[in-house]
Order: C-alpha cells, then sequence, then structure tokens
C-alpha cells in the first residue's frame, strides 16, 4: 500500500528545491550579465530589454511557476517550510542588495509590454 503522507511529502520537498532553483538561477543570470542598466527613457529601455532578452527568460520562469509552487509546498506543512521561507527572504535580500536597479528595469519594461 502507498503512503500517501509520504507521497505529499517527497513533492513538497521536489517543489521546494524547484522553487530555489528558479531563484538560484535568476540571480545567476544577473550576476554573470553585464551591470549596465539604462537611462529612464522608454526608447533606451526598450533597447536594452531586447538585447538583454535572454536575461528575462528566467525571470519570466520564476514569476510564472515560483508562487504557484510556493503555494502548493506550503500546503503540506513540514521542514521544507522553513527551507522555502529561507530562500525567498535570501533571494529578495541579494536581489534588492545587489541588483534592483536592473530589476526594475526589467519590471518596467514587462509592464509596458503587457499593458500596451
Amino acid at each position: 500500500m502507498v503512503d500517501r503522507p509520504s507521497i505529499r511529502k517527497r513533492l513538497c520537498e521536489r517543489l521546494t528545491v524547484l522553487v530555489i532553483s528558479l531563484q538560484a538561477a535568476f540571480l545567476l543570470t544577473l550576476w554573470v550579465t553585464p551591470t549596465w542598466t539604462p537611462p529612464r527613457l522608454k526608447f533606451f529601455e526598450l533597447i536594452w530589454a531586447w538585447m538583454h532578452r535572454p536575461t528575462f527568460y528566467p525571470l519570466m520562469a520564476l514569476l510564472a511557476a515560483g508562487p504557484v509552487l510556493t503555494i502548493v509546498a506550503w500546503l503540506h506543512s513540514g521542514r521544507h517550510r522553513a527551507w522555502l521561507a529561507l530562500g525567498w527572504l535570501g533571494f529578495s535580500f541579494l536581489l534588492f542588495k545587489y541588483h534592483h536597479e536592473r530589476v526594475v528595469a526589467m519590471a518596467r519594461v514587462l509592464w509596458w509590454i503587457w499593458m500596451g
């Protein structure tokens, strides 16, 4: 007989690892790409975004899957919750400490693209 709680526990642990991997991939992408940010003019930011298009892929993966996977993993109690919380706290700290300007520029470009 299959023990359902252990299957859910393993699934939640794997989802936690996936969320932390997505966060690490995005941070790694930011660390290995040039740090130049464009001036705050729509035209230059759009050109910058076009030149750095691969940088947006990990961001989009994290924006699309990160919150959903986190919520699903959080629904089952266990030690993985602490790892999820530490992962998001550490990710947020590193993101805002070292890459704040580029993430803000990326968010503005995505806003313009989605809102027309």
